[in-house]
């Protein structure tokens, strides 16, 4: 039987879906996703940090304090609130620290496929 059902039906799951593929459309939210799987939870200045690290292809303490605050801030006003909004990442704001959610079987799978092309070695 072939499914008829068009993307803009409002269907809870695939609007889940949609809501999925834009979050892992953008190369930093992934990055995010990557460092709070093996971290568990995080300030927002350690994840830009280790971001700006990947970033660079280097160490977190060699990279610029500009390019971390920049990182910062676009976490905070973009895309922290989004990955909340799919409920991956639950953000305290009087800490500022991230946690990461368990994630359904498809964000496991999709960062597992993400993992080689977007951290470098």
């Amino acid at each position: 039987m072939v499914d008829d059902r068009s993307p803009d039906d409002g269907s809870e799951s695939g609007s889940r879906l949609d809501d999925l593929f834009a979050v892992f459309a953008n190369y930093r939210r992934r990055y995010v996703l990557h460092y709070l799987r093996e971290e568990g939870r995080a300030s927002i200045g350690g994840i830009a940090r280790q971001l700006a690290a990947w970033e660079r292809a280097s160490r977190s303490e060699m990279v610029s304090g500009e390019l971390i605050d920049r990182i910062e801030l676009e976490l905070f006003h973009t895309h922290l609130p989004r990955l909340r909004e799919v409920n991956l990442v639950e953000y305290d704001q009087r800490t500022s620290v991230v946690v990461y959610r368990d994630p359904p079987e498809i964000v496991r799978a999709l960062l597992d496929l993400c993992t080689d092309r977007d951290l470098p070695n």
